[in-house]
């Protein structure tokens, strides 16, 4: 055993960067070695940046809250500097807990499986990728039934045991039997595992599986690392492979100018409309913007935050200031209110987000008479949805303003690489489209056997075409006052389930070159891919955002060699 001493050594050895000077990175870095030492991860540490060592060639970002700590700002695991973002280690490491901290490692999605095969190669018989179990759900379950008692075919998507002429009573019995039950294994989206030592080949499958999933790894205490794929690191590496995300101007006027308008398309992890919106509301100034807005649409705390009203009084001081948006908002939040250290603060967090409701019941109480103590309860409450610390914020912001900087001075390039590396939630013909009006003869890259000469033909056989313009008789008129006829080709669709249980039809329509409109539809609509939406509908501005509601009874989908 190393003396602690030697640990540390070993660990300093390691540093990629030099410890800043200054009595608040002296303590902090103090703090973080006796954690360390005292849950005894010192050979976790080493061992992720063995890995990232044997990975030096592919650049890499961290998600999670690994960019909590110095010691992985400056052994170059991550590259936030959590002093600088004023982000508290708690939410990695932990004394009172006694899980391992956890790494997470993104890479480029087209990188993935040769970073996992040389850490297979580097550990031979000691590491594997992490199983993920699928479990038996209610339509599952329904659909096993049915075929176990004798259903043949293609059984239809909601299942009527009466219908399929099957016993319905041990239906019934077979399907509650299955609810929860392992279906099948898949592989984990990432989660590779070193052992300290060999293990028996009958634990592993040919493809290196071992048959635990991430439950199991976190209730055994194994070493995991998650090398991730990611796209939007693949798209921004395209374009310039030599610039880290954190020296890229934090304050950019044409860039601010071009989140503020909403024009996100082909912003890997920023272009949904949400987040379209979000930008047009907010008025990003930097980078620090978009690390705001990235926590904000995550599914996380405080319901008001998916109000288009909480966004326009986001910068009010007092929203802002009582506003959980980060999971290290929480921790702050519980140390003042009960005067406790950020170690005992994230443990309360944790309990709200966990259900723990001994340890919620334990915290309430020693709120005591405060005045606003059901409003801190709903508050917490909200943490059960999935939560973002500020560390993962900061990648998630850095990398959406990285892109958009490149969509701003090098256009060109940065629609190459979308078109090489990203799978948006747009139709493929946006990205090709705007590639072309980027200055691209889609030709150039790859796409050489379109029709070009008819851009109607071209779109029906291929979805999207190659000649100058858009494609004919699309447009959004004013009829008078609100009103505005639309026909446009759909660019993005989502069907949601409002309050009153109601499904919710959001279209963007693209109605011209770079031209697009955003429908809401109170029902949903039938379309096909090369279908033309066409319609009327009331021009609806909020949050410098502009919106067209529409009622299902006044928009149609047809073929657009109809229409045409």
């Amino acid at each position: 055993m190393k003396t602690e001493i030697e640990q540390i050594q070993s660990l300093l050895e390691q540093f990629r960067r030099p410890t800043p000077e200054g009595e608040e990175y002296q303590n902090r870095l103090a703090e973080e070695f006796e954690i360390i030492l005292q849950q005894r991860f010192t050979d976790y540490f080493l061992k992720i940046r063995l890995i990232l060592d044997l990975n030096e060639d592919i650049p890499h970002m961290t998600r999670g809250s690994a960019g909590s700590s110095l010691v992985c700002y400056l052994m170059g695991i991550t590259d936030v500097d959590p002093i600088e973002w004023n982000i508290p280690l708690a939410r990695f490491l932990n004394p009172h807990r006694d899980d391992l901290p956890d790494v997470d490692i993104d890479i480029p999605h087209h990188k993935q499986e040769l970073a996992m095969q040389r850490v297979f190669d580097r550990w031979p018989t000691q590491s594997a990728r992490i199983s993920n179990y699928v479990l038996y759900r209610e339509k599952s379950a329904k659909r096993e039934a049915a075929k176990r008692l004798g259903a043949k075919g293609k059984l239809p998507k909601d299942i009527d045991y009466a219908k399929l002429g099957v016993d319905e009573q041990e239906a019934t019995r077979i399907e509650r039997k299955l609810m929860g039950k392992k279906r099948c294994i898949s592989k984990h989206c990432g989660g590779v595992l070193v052992f300290d030592r060999a293990l028996p080949k009958s634990l592993f499958r040919d493809d290196n599986l071992i048959l635990l999933d991430k439950n199991e790894v976190e209730d055994l205490e194994h070493l995991k690392v998650d090398i991730l794929a990611n796209r939007g690191l693949s798209q921004l590496l395209e374009i310039d492979p030599h610039t880290r995300l954190d020296a890229y101007p934090k304050q950019d006027e044409r860039v601010s100018d071009l989140l503020c308008r909403g024009d996100v398309l082909g912003v890997t992890q920023g272009e949904s409309p949400t987040m379209k919106r979000l930008f047009r509301a907010l008025q990003p100034t930097g980078v620090e913007d978009c690390v705001f807005a990235s926590a904000l649409v995550r599914p996380v705390a405080m319901e008001g935050r998916r109000k288009a009203s909480w966004f326009r009084d986001w910068s009010e001081k007092g929203i802002q200031k009582n506003a959980i948006v980060y999971e290290d908002d929480a921790i702050h939040k519980i140390m003042k209110l009960i005067g406790i250290s950020p170690y005992e603060a994230d443990m309360y967090r944790r309990a709200f987000a966990k259900k723990n409701e001994e340890k919620m019941m334990q915290f309430m109480a020693r709120l005591g008479d405060h005045p606003d103590k059901h409003d801190i309860y709903e508050q917490m409450q909200s943490l059960s949805g999935f939560g973002l610390c500020r560390a993962h914020a900061v990648n998630l912001g850095r990398l959406i303003w990285a892109l958009a900087y490149h969509k701003v001075y090098n256009p060109k390039e940065f629609w190459r690489a979308c078109l090489k590396h990203c799978q948006g939630s747009y139709a493929r013909w946006v990205y090709r489209n705007e590639a072309k009006r980027a200055g691209w003869d889609l030709r150039e890259l790859g796409f050489d056997n379109w029709i070009t000469e008819d851009p109607v033909e071209s779109f029906k056989q291929h979805g999207a075409w190659n000649s100058p313009g858009f494609l004919p008789n699309m447009g959004l008129q004013n009829l008078f006052l609100d009103k505005f006829q639309f026909a446009g080709i759909v660019a993005n669709s989502r069907v949601f389930k409002s309050d009153s249980k109601n499904y919710i039809h959001f279209i963007t329509l693209g109605v011209g070159e770079g031209r697009y409109v955003d429908l809401v539809v109170d029902r949903p609509v039938k379309y096909a891919r090369d279908s033309v939406v066409v319609g009327e509908g009331q021009m609806w501005t909020k949050d410098n955002s502009n919106y067209l509601k529409v009622k299902r009874k006044n928009v149609k989908a047809m073929p657009i060699d109809q229409y045409a």
